[in-house]
């Protein structure tokens, strides 16, 4: 069974780690970026760890909240919901169909470097007289008109 990774902050200074193990994520991915290592030298140095928690450790990225989030949904039909978030070093755009009774269906995401590019799709997926909110205020927000600068 693959062990999960955790966090403590009574074990290593809170940093993650493979739970039931004291190896770190940061351990493990310090020992792969290392010249001339291969899947093979890191399951000779890690042989405790199983393919999928060497895997979980070296992708590992801790989630963080997004500097801005905006989110809109559309009457339809389809009906839409519609978020554009920052992602450093740029933006994510996403739209799902929402489907009476199913609920939210995948559709579309992409990631664009720059916030006139993340415009583009707004349009091309929603009206664009759509309202848009900041998804932590609720409040109204004009897309088209705010030039929001990434800080991260």
């Amino acid at each position: 069974m693959t062990r999960p990774i955790v966090t403590d902050p009574d074990k290593f200074g809170g940093e993650p780690f493979v739970e039931g193990t004291s190896i770190t994520v940061a351990e493990v991915q310090a020992y792969w970026k290392q010249k001339g290592v291969y899947a093979a030298e890191i399951r000779q140095r890690f042989p405790e760890l199983s393919e999928a928690e060497l895997g979980a450790a070296v992708t590992y990225a801790p989630y963080q909240e997004p500097e801005f989030s905006f989110v809109a949904e559309s009457e339809g039909p389809p009906r839409r919901s519609l978020r554009i978030w920052s992602s450093p070093p740029g933006w994510m755009f996403l739209w799902e169909d929402v489907v009476p009774g199913l609920g939210a269906r995948p559709g579309f995401d992409t990631w664009e470097e720059t916030w006139d590019r993340v415009l583009l799709y707004p349009e091309e997926y929603a009206p664009k007289a759509i309202v848009w909110r900041d998804e932590r205020s609720s409040e109204v927000v004009d897309i088209y008109s705010i030039k929001p600068e990434l800080t991260k």
